[in-house]
């Protein structure tokens, strides 16, 4: 987010009124001042302010015109670190008096996001005091929606100036502003926990290809972390580690989803947010809307680590959760493997 603070004018809410002595040409004194009194609004909270004292379609129009081409030296326009004027659902554009801090502005802008949005935000902060970044891949797992509408929301963020995206290699992780320098630091221990995720992924994989009747699955190719447009199409967009397609139904079931986490401590929220995956993946065919996975899917997560409230849960909603060591796969070997494995 860009917090143009170059001219701001201190003391603004309490000596001026508009108009003030620069008697601009084409002031709106109305709007302007109902910005001095609130210092931040959102456009759709400004209409509403001014239809509210009388104000028709037309002069509220030219109001936010106004507002919007930046006339008024003691009001801004929230912008997109591109330059782009920021638009929010619901809320459109946000105005703001140059004289606000940027703690405020912060704040205001955190309250006009939408719920996934926030949801990526509060990942950062409140997931687990160690964990303080997350790849791309990270995200699309760890959140019950559609990875094209992840990537979307990121990418906001990433307007917005709220997180910073870094590419290691070949990967992208995001980090919040104040956390980035660290993470450049760490940038290989960080790459490291990323193979050694997608190395375990593949033991399991393995494991689950040793074990299964050979006939069982309809194809192990391109199971992990999958991509196709076919597998896609089955999972509703939603990410697993590993997912498989039954040739013929097991006790009414279709699917195998497993995730796996080494690095990312499992909590009530990873457990329930697997669950909603399963129970959120839709899939669109002109008006018709598909639950493609609630009903007809196994669910398996394998971890490292995880909380007494996690597995209670998980024993609560019949999820199945295996620990790493449960199924004799051990990381210090795992990490061993060469990076083409």
């Amino acid at each position: 987010m860009v917090i143009n603070n170059s001219n701001v004018v201190f003391g603004v809410r309490a000596r001026l009124i508009c108009p003030c002595d620069i008697d601009c040409k084409n002031r709106r004194k109305d709007a302007i001042n109902i910005m001095l009194q609130n210092q931040i609004l959102t456009s759709t909270e400004i209409k509403k302010k001014l239809e509210t004292e009388g104000f028709g379609t037309y002069a509220v129009r030219k109001s936010l015109e106004f507002l919007g081409k930046n006339e008024c030296q003691y009001v801004d326009v929230l912008k997109l670190k591109d330059g782009r004027v920021a638009r929010f659902k619901k809320h459109g554009r946000i105005f703001f008096v140059k004289s606000l801090s940027k703690r405020r502005q912060v704040r205001f802008v955190k309250d006009c996001l939408t719920n996934l949005q926030r949801n990526m935000l509060i990942k950062f902060t409140r997931h687990n005091r160690r964990i303080y970044y997350f790849s791309l891949y990270e995200m699309k797992k760890l959140l019950p929606y559609q990875g094209n509408s992840i990537e979307y929301s990121l990418k906001k963020l990433l307007g917005l100036g709220l997180i910073e995206e870094i590419l290691i290699e070949k990967t992208k992780f995001f980090v919040t502003p104040n956390r980035l320098d660290r993470l450049i630091q760490e940038n290989q221990t960080v790459l490291e926990n990323d193979r050694l995720e997608y190395k375990t992924i593949k033991a399991v994989h393995e494991i689950i290809m040793n074990l299964f009747p050979p006939n069982l699955i309809s194809k192990y190719r391109g199971a992990i972390r999958p991509k196709d447009s076919e597998t896609l199409s089955l999972t509703g967009g939603m990410t697993f580690d590993i997912f498989y397609k039954f040739n013929s139904e097991v006790m009414n079931k279709s699917f195998f989803a497993i995730d796996v986490y080494t690095r990312i401590p499992v909590n009530g929220y990873v457990i329930n947010s697997f669950l909603k995956k399963i129970e959120w993946a839709i899939r669109r065919r002109k008006k018709n809307v598909e639950k493609v996975l609630i009903g007809k899917t196994y669910g398996l997560i394998i971890f490292k680590m995880a909380t007494p409230k996690a597995i209670r849960i998980a024993n609560e909603k019949g999820l199945r959760l295996i620990r790493l060591s449960d199924i004799k796969l051990n990381l210090d070997e795992i990490e061993k493997y060469p990076d083409s494995y």
